[in-house]
């Protein structure tokens, strides 16, 4: 398994857990890395048109940061966080869709984020929650409750028979994965079947393989919170409304370090 500074991961069967400690060299690196494939895509990642590179992407992705609300802010930095941490340390899975909203700088309507499993050759609709530590609850408390939000807004949109969702998956897809990479016809494949579904009214979220994702701004150390997200996933598994379910929790102490290092990288 990948490994990076700064940054313990626990990965089990169907579940895992990552804690941000230390915001490394090394992760600075891998955002450096990634951050211009995350916002815009894999197709444009590689342009030789100025703004596609990765200090006007930095300065993009704060023009949107520092126009939103303080919630809205927690969970851009939170889906960014899984888009790095996915990119640089899950082997088995391809992100399959930009950060960037294509049509306008609000957040994205739909899924927040497509995931290509290169072994299994499924799509997974992934939904991710960030925030901090809610009033009242300790860090086990607020994790599973962002889980159980997390759950509660996929199984709605999996299960309502709204095409708009997977055009915009569509859409975010054939931008985000390279025309080399040999699996893009197979996430488009997938995808259009899914909006077909709903076109005959027979949207179903037992169809899909699903990556529930919390991002718990707190200092924790992420073995204190390993019961609370397995008993979440095997909760989920024993409902039986999914054909497969992956639940990933990422703790980091606070969101201000990666906005500080990305005002820097701006200059």
């Amino acid at each position: 398994m990948k490994t990076l500074d700064g940054v313990q991961i626990l990965l089990k069967d169907g579940y895992g857990l990552c804690h941000i400690s230390n915001f490394s060299g090394e992760l600075k690196l891998a955002i450096r890395k990634h951050l211009s494939r995350i916002c815009h895509g894999e197709i444009h990642s590689t342009s030789v048109y100025g703004m596609y590179r990765y200090k006007p992407t930095v300065r993009a992705f704060l023009e949107r940061y520092e126009k939103k609300p303080p919630k809205t802010q927690k969970g851009m930095i939170g889906e960014f966080l899984s888009h790095v941490i996915i990119n640089e340390l899950f082997d088995d899975f391809e992100t399959a869709s930009p950060f960037f909203n294509l049509e306008e700088k609000s957040i994205k309507k739909g899924f927040d984020l497509l995931l290509y499993s290169t072994l299994s050759r499924n799509v997974w609709i992934t939904e991710v929650k960030s925030g901090e530590l809610r009033k009242g609850k300790d860090e086990n408390e607020t994790t599973r409750s962002l889980l159980n939000t997390a759950y509660n807004d996929l199984r709605l949109r999996l299960n309502e028979n709204e095409m708009n969702h997977w055009n915009n998956a569509m859409n975010a897809a054939s931008i985000a994965v390279s025309n080399h990479r040999s699996y893009k016809d197979v996430v488009l494949k997938i995808l259009a079947e899914e909006g077909e579904k709903t076109y005959e009214k027979k949207a179903s979220s037992i169809d899909n393989y699903v990556f529930f994702i919390s991002n718990l701004f707190y200092d924790v150390s992420f073995k204190t919170i390993e019961k609370t997200v397995m008993d979440f996933h095997n909760h989920v598994i024993d409902k039986k409304e999914f054909a497969d379910v992956f639940s990933f929790s990422i703790q980091k102490s606070t969101l201000r370090k990666v906005v500080e290092f990305l005002i820097e990288e701006s200059k």
